[in-house]
């Protein structure tokens, strides 16, 4: 078993490490069942349909200096800019992010119909505070197409 600490993984932007972040997440793929069942049918029958890649939610320590990092993914959400570079690292190497070249879930599945131009957008953030803790971010991203463990 290959279990990997928390405490390794990071948010990067490219190569830029976006400042403070304590925790993300990512949802994973879901699939559309569409109802094929009919009338006179005792039971319900589905189909599959189409797959959506889920959201990505990041958080951590709210940093006004970090211009490459906190202000490019606010800047993202302004201006409803596709952003393809993020990388959410497991370890030193391994890490997951919008798959730009093949299927999804691994950069080698590329049988069938699965190739997609994947990306997230940056559909809100917030920021907060209390008298008795250090400033707070937060940041939601919906992926289009798909993500990939690298």
């Amino acid at each position: 078993m290959s279990l990997r600490s928390g405490k390794d993984c990071v948010v990067k932007l490219g190569a830029v490490t976006v400042v403070g972040m304590g925790t993300w997440s990512i949802d994973g793929i879901t699939a559309d069942q569409m109802d094929a069942s009919a009338l006179g049918d005792d039971w319900k029958t589905f189909e599959f349909g189409m797959k959506d890649g889920g959201q990505v939610t990041f958080s951590g320590l709210c940093d006004p200096d970090d211009v490459t990092g906190q202000d490019v993914l606010k800047a993202a959400n302004a201006n409803n800019t596709d952003i393809t570079d993020i990388r959410f690292y497991a370890d030193d190497t391994s890490y997951f992010a919008p798959n730009a070249t093949t299927g999804y879930l691994t950069p080698a599945n590329t049988t069938g119909n699965d190739t997609v131009t994947s990306h997230v957008n940056v559909t809100s953030y917030s920021l907060s505070a209390d008298k008795a803790d250090l400033m707070k971010t937060s940041f939601t991203c919906k992926v289009s197409g798909s993500m990939a463990y690298i």
